[in-house]
């Protein structure tokens, strides 16, 4: 009997199969598929001449201009990781802080409420001019704001709604058994929607590093944004391929950190085994 899959006499698959997604050797191979033919495709059609490498350069190119800022790079890095997540670290704090005030106090969400209505639809982006006008350009003031700003909209927005779709059962069965409306608060709701923020933290991660390109390219004179306008003034669009992939991985690393940290704290959750139980059911293929 294959180990995967149990099923019972009528064919249908155990609970403890589903819950378990199946182990499939061929997952990474197939991930790794489309890279690797977009990756010999660039070599191909760089090395062939087929586009000018001022639009694609070869991965020569590339090395070439990674040696070239080499001694740039480490203070660059430094300075635009410690931007980007302490903005992104208040942000998350600011926002979910206030979707709780809002959805714990009606006062207080009639009061703020009306705030983050205002600035969900406003381009963040937009707001960078008044920030450096306001902050200035001499301190990272504006770069933190402004990441701290675009990342506590959409925490403090999807914390709000996470605490609303709460199933009205969990409350119930606190209130028949005694609890208080702050104790229920506290061990019911904030439980029941950490699993859900964490795709909105992870989303406002991956925003964050956007921002802080949008705010380096406007007031910064050090940092990974900056390099990329100084490549930008000089057309080298090697050194620009080399920032972006940087800012790539930047990103993934952040990403896979706080995934971790999912895992640990959200263990108890059905997603704990990466597709969930749903997806083994419908989405497993």
């Amino acid at each position: 009997m294959n180990a995967r899959v149990t099923a019972t006499a009528t064919g249908a698959a155990t609970p403890a199969s589903l819950s378990k997604p199946p182990r499939d050797r061929g997952v990474l191979i197939r991930r790794l598929v489309v890279p690797a033919t977009l990756l010999v495709a660039w070599v191909a059609v760089s090395e062939a001449r087929l586009v000018r490498p001022i639009f694609l350069p070869p991965p020569a190119a590339i090395a070439g201009a990674f040696e070239g800022m080499a001694p740039q790079l480490p203070s660059a890095i430094l300075t635009t990781v410690t931007l980007t997540v302490i903005g992104w670290a208040l942000g998350v704090a600011i926002g979910m802080g206030f979707g709780l005030l809002m959805a714990y106090s009606r006062l207080a969400r009639d009061y703020i409420g009306t705030i983050f209505d205002f600035l969900r639809p406003v381009p963040v982006y937009a707001l960078i001019p008044l920030f450096i006008l306001w902050f200035g350009v001499s301190t990272r003031a504006p770069q933190i704001a402004i990441i701290a700003l675009g990342t506590a909209v959409i925490l403090g927005v999807t914390t709000l709604e996470a605490v609303r779709n709460v199933p009205p059962i969990y409350v119930r069965a606190a209130l028949t058994l005694g609890a208080s409306r702050a104790v229920i608060y506290r061990t019911v709701i904030v439980p029941s929607i950490l699993p859900h923020l964490i795709g909105a933290i992870r989303v406002a991660a991956a925003v964050a590093w956007g921002l802080d390109v949008a705010a380096e390219f406007m007031g910064s004179s050090v940092g990974l944004g900056y390099l990329i306008i100084l490549q930008q003034t000089y057309l080298r669009t090697a050194g620009i391929f080399l920032l972006v992939a940087i800012y790539s991985v930047l990103a993934v690393i952040l990403d896979a950190i706080i995934a971790r940290v999912e895992r640990r704290i959200t263990g108890w959750t059905e997603r704990r085994g990466g597709v969930g139980i749903v997806a083994s059911m419908v989405g497993s293929r």
